[in-house]
């Protein structure tokens, strides 16, 4: 992924798995804009040097300040406009990683490391008092860490693309784990002081990431035992490694106007709209809860460079929003108020329309929750199902499950070898429609535009011939010529069907059960004469890991069993897609 600076220099993005953030080469030519200093030691609490490079406007002796706080590298992080703006920006490795001490553990010492680090700033004659932080993914956990600890030199964050509950929609979804991404992040990122993601392509990636059990993958990807891959692979369920990382809570410490960045292709879109009503519902003043703002694009883990993503080409205005976090910080750190860097408090890319527009509350208060049932025949339709419509069914075999083609997700291009073949965005979806293990079930060609935005949610009546198997639902948008765009979907691992977050709990063979599935939030119009589609399967391989349908434990398993699926749409089995569909302006 390249960008360009506003100097006009071209600057190649290399961010490793997890990171997605773009990070700004500093050439020779960019030192005329700043006065830096590098390799600044700054020291925490128990003795621990953090690598620092410091980036000072060339004129005036005190300023606010941009703190990025990354495990990918600080050297090459710059940004020109803060310089030109009167703003100084620190960047800074985090714990154990390239050219800070102590060894990095990931999300553990990031509070305290981040609190430390903005006393120590808020002590430097260059700074003012006035510090704020941006940055994606990991570098935005890093400000969720330090959020709550109410530095009083915190006046504003923007994180960006990151969930803020890693066991429901980050490193598992729904109980199915995220394998593409935690498994590039974790062994290739984690193991060691410096990315090693480069070496990637050297492998036959598509055959190392079958290998069971998943437990050893680290092994078999060359390099050992990597302690948070397997910490994370033997916690297959919630408990005190995910409340650790559990940021959906909390919400009335955070004492400074935050800015939530998310993508309609990447993992954590829902996930940004549910840390923005958090923070509002429990902000500890009205003038705060006023204060947050919530931006949804058509992005996929990070800020998409061009218009382009997967096979679809969002027009001119897609890219109106990719400079949020520089005016949000310019905005905040020079005391605006946040109505002045955008009125309202939300503004989203509605896909289709390909425009940006914005919004006062989530759900739109317009919302109408519509079902869209199953029926015979493969027809998805407003009206429920007969009482004697017969199911459909198919067979799940983990050896071949269904390929991830797009989609949600938060592999990208800095996971080299990887993304060759897990890429985010939107793709015709109809290889993967014409196998037999995928159902599909579509209206009758629209007569009108019609306009889904807000969160998805998919109640799926089903039965397997397994102890233990997984349900995947795909919305897509079906264009006059047949292609077949997928926008958004979800999964649920049968073991946790009643609570995610509870004791898992096996199925019984053949037994009807009502699976809820999370499909996450979207913005998208169907225009007249296109369709709306879904797609039922039992996977979505590398994006999550194929479920074994052994019930044994998925960590360590390493037989493989088919499943009879059987998927219900009756009067006693009404399987429904919810879809928040929004009335269309009549202008």
């Amino acid at each position: 992924m390249n960008r360009y600076h506003e100097s006009g220099a071209k600057t190649k993005t290399s961010s490793p798995p997890g990171a997605a953030g773009p990070s700004a080469c500093l050439f020779p030519s960019e030192a005329r804009f700043c006065r830096p200093m590098f390799d600044v030691k700054v020291p925490m609490r128990d003795g621990v040097n953090l690598a620092t490079s410091v980036f000072l406007p060339l004129s005036g002796d005190s300023f606010p300040v941009v703190l990025v706080r990354t495990a990918y590298n600080r050297n090459g992080f710059f940004e020109r406009f803060f310089a030109e703006n009167g703003i100084a920006m620190v960047v800074q490795d985090c714990r154990g990683r390239y050219d800070s001490e102590g060894e990095f553990e990931p999300f553990v010492n990031e509070p305290a490391d981040g609190f430390d680090t903005l006393e120590w700033m808020g002590h430097q004659p260059w700074c003012n008092g006035h510090i704020g932080m941006y940055g994606d993914s990991y570098l935005a956990a890093v400000q969720f860490a330090v959020g709550p600890l109410k530095s009083p030199y915190l006046k504003a964050l923007n994180p960006r693309f990151m969930a803020v509950d890693c066991w429901k929609h980050g490193y598992y979804v729904d109980g199915a784990l995220s394998l593409g991404l935690t498994w590039s992040w974790l062994a290739f990122e984690t193991g060691t002081r410096t990315s090693r993601a480069q070496v990637m392509p050297l492998f036959d990636v598509p055959k190392l990431i079958r290998h069971l059990p998943l437990m050893t993958l680290d092994e078999a990807s060359g390099f050992g035992a990597v302690k948070p891959y397997r910490d994370y692979l033997a916690n297959g369920r919630f408990g005190p490694l995910w409340e650790r990382y559990h940021y959906n809570r909390d919400y009335e410490k955070y004492t400074m106007p935050v800015l939530l960045l998310g993508g309609w292709y990447d993992n954590y879109p829902g996930e940004a709209a549910t840390a923005f009503m958090g923070l509002r519902k429990q902000a500890p003043t009205a003038r705060l809860r006023d204060g947050h703002r919530l931006i949804l694009g058509p992005w996929s883990h990070g800020i998409c460079p061009g218009s382009v993503l997967g096979e679809m080409d969002y027009g001119p205005e897609a890219t109106k929003e990719n400079d949020a976090h520089l005016r949000w910080l310019r905005c905040l750190l020079k005391e605006g108020d946040p109505a002045a860097f955008q009125l309202a408090p939300i503004r989203i890319f509605v896909m289709g329309l390909n425009r940006w527009r914005d919004e006062y509350e989530w759900p739109l208060a317009r919302t109408r929750f519509t079902p869209h049932y199953l029926r015979a025949d493969g027809l998805l339709s407003r009206e429920k199902p007969l009482d004697d419509e017969v199911p459909d069914g198919y067979v799940y075999d983990p050896a071949d499950p269904v390929p991830s083609l797009g989609g949600n997700h938060s592999v990208g291009p800095y996971n080299p070898g990887l993304y060759d073949f897990v890429k985010p965005g939107a793709f015709d979806q109809r290889p993967v429609e014409a196998r037999a293990d995928v159902l599909t079930f579509t209206t009758p060609v629209l007569s009108q535009d019609v306009e889904v935005t807000g969160p998805v949610v998919m109640k799926l009546w089903a039965s397997t011939s397994a102890r233990d198997t997984d349900f995947v639902a795909r919305l897509t948008d079906v264009y006059p010529d047949g292609r077949s765009f997928n926008i958004t979907e979800g999964v649920i691992r049968g073991r946790f069907r009643k609570d995610v977050w509870g004791a898992p709990e096996m199925l019984e063979p053949d037994q009807s059960y009502e699976f809820t599935l999370d499909m996450l939030v979207t913005s998208n119009v169907f225009m007249a004469g296109h369709r709306i589609r879904v797609d039922i399967t039992s996977s979505n391989f590398p994006v999550w890991s194929r479920n074994q349908n052994t019930g044994n434990d998925p960590a360590t398993d390493t037989e493989m069993q088919t499943a009879r699926q059987c998927i219900y749409h009756d009067g006693a089995h009404p399987s429904h897609i919810i879809l928040p569909i929004i009335p269309m302006d009549p202008r």
